[in-house]
């Protein structure tokens, strides 16, 4: 088991997309969400630390459906969205970002993440 570790400001996460999420090559707000239950709620990502965008893509079910964006940890925290190191066994790189809410607050959220998750690492083939 890995140890959590302090996520520093000017360290990038890399978010996946799948292909259903994408209009016109622009991503839709909803793909930004949480999953899990508890403690293991969150928007799942993989730290730059640990994991390249290659390697984030490698972990989808169907590599050809999904691609990665990728948003700096600072921005993330200035809409001000919490962002944790949550490793599994098999992913020590795997973050969580925290506490998206509901309602006009999620729809807030989402908007300011698409402004952050911006750049695409692997663009959908």
């Amino acid at each position: 088991m890995f140890e959590v570790e302090e996520i520093l400001n000017d360290s990038i996460l890399f978010y996946r997309v799948h292909k259903t999420y994408v209009r016109d090559g622009q991503l839709i707000p909803g793909v930004f969400k949480e999953r899990g239950e508890g403690v293991e709620k969150g928007m799942s990502t993989d730290w730059n630390k640990y994991s390249t965008a290659e390697q984030a893509l490698e972990r989808s079910a169907n590599i050809q459906d999904n691609g990665i964006v990728e948003g700096i940890i600072e921005k993330i925290r200035n809409i001000p969205l919490p962002v944790v190191h949550f490793p599994y066994d098999y992913n020590r790189a795997h973050s969580n970002i925290l506490q998206l809410g509901e309602g006009v607050q999620l729809t807030n959220n989402r908007r300011m993440l698409l402004l952050v998750f911006s750049q695409w690492s692997i663009k959908i083939a």
